[in-house]
């Protein structure tokens, strides 16, 4: 036996008119009807009549009384919730993908708690910022609206006691949040905030949120959230961690095949340039024997076009391994790609390139290079615009970014995203397109790009590409932006 609550609507004191009466026991939404329940138990029948008697009205709206329920209606509950909590911890063991382990943990949630709508917060895409890293409502419009701060005091209250917010309870706390705060859950419907921490830090925040008025949970339930969203919030942090680690691991094996393979070009096209100079003068000195117009004058100039040609791509090798000069100063990021869309529209006019370029105010300063900067851009943008010579759209996004919340030092970072709509690369082939030699165009030498991941890495940035054949192509180039007052004193 234990302790429940019954709503009572259009109560009237003969037994007949019970069937008008809903049973809601703490966290439970499901209803059965009471007649039986009063005939098999007198005790229960005679608490109603007793009620009803008090009540005085034929039809009273809305009352609220406690009486003993049988345990084996909470033993039927708890055996269906037990399999559930089997099944999340379950979960929490066997998924490594962050993105699947949370969309399993906001099932488990809304099938023990009976909501209608589960979001994960993370800060991902700025340092400091909660925004949505998950959401059972994957196609609801104001998710770019849910932004909680950091620092802000929601945050601030569940790190310090690392407990969940039941807001029909605690209206105190919640007239303390900031107007902000209050706003986005009032717009969501809030009902409960849960935290996510890792080692004494808040690494996310879990809302519920329901649009039944009488939803309540009981404290047990409270309990048993925070207990599951601990549980969760270490899982969470795990996948993070593992995604970031395979992620580092990808890159570093990357960079050492490129290394290697660079110094292996470099020495061979040493060995090659050597004779091919020779073999330069010795076809220039035969064209003056032939003259103007000559078929074969015509053919030695071809063989030296074709020289020159395999000249500059030994050039391009040689400068593989060639130490260049690296002359970093503050740029404004935002600027910067303005003026480069200023030199590449005409061309892109040209082939019937429609450019799209959006991006935040300009202050967003990183220490680069201008030349080599400049190099980058050239590069991946004339890649962009060969992949549409039919004509398509570029779009040119520049983003503040941020690193995963899993590191212990957060640092900010701006994101320059270059896309096109053209023919895509295949998904075999996107780990080899920063090799050296490896190109999908047929006149290509295979260098454009391996050169702009080297000038990526000579400014501490990261370059990552995702593909899918003729759908197109998005190149992102993350670098790590300096403070405002930095950039003013340089």
């Amino acid at each position: 036996m234990f302790e429940a609550e019954i709503r009572i609507s259009h109560f009237r004191c003969d037994l007949d008119s019970l069937s008008q009466m809903m049973l809601i026991y703490p966290g439970c939404r499901r209803a059965l009807a009471l007649p039986q329940l009063a005939i098999r138990h007198s005790t229960i029948g005679m608490r109603f009549c007793s009620i009803s008697t008090e009540l005085g009205e034929p039809n009273a709206r809305m009352s609220w009384f406690s009486f003993k329920f049988p345990g084996r209606f909470r033993k039927r509950r708890w055996e269906g919730d037990r399999l559930i909590i089997l099944d999340f911890n379950r979960s929490l063991s066997l998924i490594a993908d962050p993105e699947s382990l949370m969309a399993s943990t906001a099932a488990r949630v809304t099938e023990l708690f009976r909501v209608d709508r589960v979001i994960i917060l993370r800060p991902l895409a700025q340092p400091g910022i909660l925004t949505v890293a998950f959401d059972t409502e994957s196609s609801a419009e104001n998710q770019y609206e849910i932004r909680l701060l950091n620092e802000g005091r929601l945050a601030k209250w569940m790190l310090t006691n690392e407990a969940a917010l039941v807001l029909d309870k605690d209206k105190s706390i919640f007239n303390y949040l900031d107007e902000s705060e209050r706003r986005v859950l009032l717009n969501l419907k809030t009902r409960v905030c849960v935290p996510l921490i890792t080692q004494n830090r808040l690494s996310g925040i879990v809302l519920l949120c329901c649009l039944d008025r009488d939803w309540v949970l009981s404290d047990y339930e409270v309990s048993l959230l925070q207990m599951l969203m601990g549980s969760a919030s270490v899982a969470l942090e795990n996948a993070f961690l593992l995604e970031e680690q395979r992620d580092r691991l990808r890159k570093l094996y990357r960079a050492e095949r490129l290394a290697a393979a660079g110094q292996l070009a470099a020495s061979v096209a040493h060995e090659i340039r050597n004779p091919l100079t020779g073999i330069r003068s010795t076809v220039q000195y035969l064209v003056s024997d032939y003259e103007e117009g000559s078929s074969r004058r015509e053919l030695l100039t071809g063989v030296m076009e074709e020289v020159d040609r395999i000249d500059r791509t030994i050039d391009g090798l040689l400068g593989l391994t060639r130490s260049t000069e690296f002359n970093p100063a503050p740029v404004d990021l935002c600027e910067f790609v303005e003026e480069m869309l200023v030199l590449i529209t005409p061309q892109a006019l040209s082939q019937g390139v429609e450019i799209d370029h959006h991006g935040p105010s300009p202050g967003l300063h990183i220490l680069a290079d201008i030349l080599l900067l400049r190099q980058l851009f050239i590069n991946l943008i004339l890649n962009a615009l060969q992949a549409m010579p039919k004509g398509g759209k570029l779009e040119i996004e520049v983003t503040p970014d941020g690193r995963p919340a899993t590191l212990a030092v957060e640092r900010s970072w701006a994101r320059v995203s270059i896309s096109d709509t053209g023919c895509g690369i295949p998904a075999d082939q996107l780990d080899r397109v920063f090799d050296p030699f490896f190109t999908t165009k047929k006149e290509g030498t295979g260098l454009g790009l391996y050169t702009t991941h080297l000038v990526a890495q000579q400014h501490g940035a990261e370059i990552e590409m995702l593909s899918q054949v003729n759908e197109g192509t998005t190149v992102s180039v993350r670098f790590p932006i300096i403070q405002a007052q930095a950039a003013d004193i340089a």
